[in-house]
């Protein structure tokens, strides 16, 4: 072989390896690239992953809503390298007009100016729930061309927040062209990412529905618990003396009490056996809830309290559960106003020629034990001889008349016209001075 020849050979064959070095560098580069984009959508991913789980921590820490979407806007942006991230929340329940909200943006974006406009949806666009990637969607580029002139951005993602198979809003982020190397730098695996967050989102909308409507219901049931303790307080207050009824809710008892001077009434409408025996039952019940609703007014004005009603007998007593220096007096006012009453009814139905009563009162002072007794069916009860001496005080009196005791008209004859009845036998009692009172003085 020629020197010639054999230079040829070699040159053909350094020739072939350059070539072979060069596709290999070549491809090394492109292996290079690739390995680098892909470090990059790694780590893309990885910071999209930290907002999805900073995001459910401060969903768990008790943020408002509202703090939480600024919170997770402002996440969006930073971790996956955002130039603008907002919210798109519809301006109505027909979803065809959306308001920025919760904006976090680069310096030069005019957020004052963005906030204050809207975005127009088709709604075959909202019904159909899709997401759109500016750079990658053929189908809506009318709609595409609209959103990049309202909100400033060429080159965003539009990902639904879907809760219960309803729209309630749209996550909006996008960089700007100039800062793009190559491409949009928007892909799908981000809309992986905002699928995800739109997902912890509609898991707490729903959380906080399920909340609302917890707490209407507490609320109408802790009204209706109100109302239903208000009606037993003021059933427990028409049966007890309210300071009785304290003690009774604090301790679950009331106990006892003795009281050195109060003043007793009794009242009993005369011939009310006979009466009765004239008028259908109906008709008896309402004649005695006619008269003792206008006596119940009347103690109310006076504060002397109800001890109990026995048929056609009406007994309450002035001077406890709260002692008063007064009772006496309140005592007779009551009985006079009860007399006037029941004096002025019989002349108005003596004119309508209808059934009326007469009526005795009989008053005593004197020492009492005041309380509760049984365990069912509460009853503020007194007792002691004053109890028994006033009740002979009202079956010894007149009828239309005021009987009271030498110890109730030793507290009150200056106040009141009296006239003395003298000393009468009283059953069991032995001999008691007895006064009719007639008048204030």
């Amino acid at each position: 072989m020629s020197s010639t020849t054999h230079t040829e050979s070699a040159q053909k064959e350094i020739d072939y390896y350059k070539e072979r070095l060069k596709k290999l560098t070549s491809s090394y580069m492109s292996l290079e690239y690739r390995n680098a984009a892909l470090a990059k959508d790694v780590l893309e991913m990885s910071e999209g992953l930290k907002v999805i789980s900073s995001l459910q921590y401060k969903k768990d820490s008790g943020l408002k809503l509202e703090e939480l979407l600024d919170f997770l806007t402002e996440n969006i942006n930073v971790r996956l390298k955002m130039d603008v991230t907002l919210l798109l929340i519809p301006e109505n329940e027909m979803n065809q007009s959306f308001k920025p909200k919760f904006i976090k943006a680069f310096n030069g974006y005019n957020k004052e100016a963005i906030l204050k406009k809207s975005v127009s949806f088709n709604t075959d666009f909202v019904e159909s729930k899709s997401y759109i990637i500016s750079d990658d969607n053929e189908n809506y580029k009318d709609f595409i061309s609209k959103i990049r002139q309202v909100l400033e951005i060429d080159h965003f993602i539009l990902s639904p927040i879907i809760n219960t198979e309803e729209i309630i809003g749209y996550i909006f982020t996008g960089r700007r062209s100039q800062l793009l190397q190559t491409g949009t730098g928007l892909v799908s695996y981000h809309h992986n990412i905002l699928e995800a967050i739109s997902s912890v989102i509609s898991a707490l909308r729903s959380q906080i529905d399920r909340n609302k409507i917890l707490e209407k219901k507490v609320a109408k049931r802790t009204a209706e618990l109100r109302k239903e303790k208000e009606i037993s307080e003021k059933l427990l207050l028409n049966i007890l003396p309210y300071e009785t009824t304290l003690e009774l809710k604090k301790n679950g008892f009331a106990k006892a009490k003795d009281y050195s001077v109060v003043t007793v009434l009794f009242t009993d409408f005369v011939n009310f056996t006979s009466f009765s025996e004239g008028l259908e039952s109906q008709e008896l019940v309402a004649e005695i809830d006619f008269y003792y609703s206008a006596f119940d007014n009347i103690i109310s004005k006076y504060e002397i309290e109800k001890i109990k009603t026995i048929g056609d007998s009406y007994m309450c007593a002035a001077g406890l559960p709260v002692k008063n220096f007064t009772h006496a007096i309140d005592a007779i006012n009551t009985a006079l106003d009860i007399r006037d009453f029941v004096e002025k009814t019989k002349l108005e139905r003596i004119k309508e020629n209808k059934h009326y009563f007469d009526i005795r009162i009989g008053l005593n002072s004197g020492p009492v034990i005041a309380g509760i007794v049984g365990i069912k069916k509460f009853a503020y009860d007194i007792w002691g001889d004053t109890v028994n001496i006033a009740s002979r005080m009202e079956s010894s009196c007149e009828p239309g008349k005021i009987n009271i005791s030498k110890s109730t008209y030793d507290l009150v004859w200056k106040d009141f016209d009296c006239t003395h009845r003298g000393a009468i036998n009283v059953k069991n009692k032995g001999v008691i001075d007895m006064y009719f009172v007639e008048r204030l003085s």
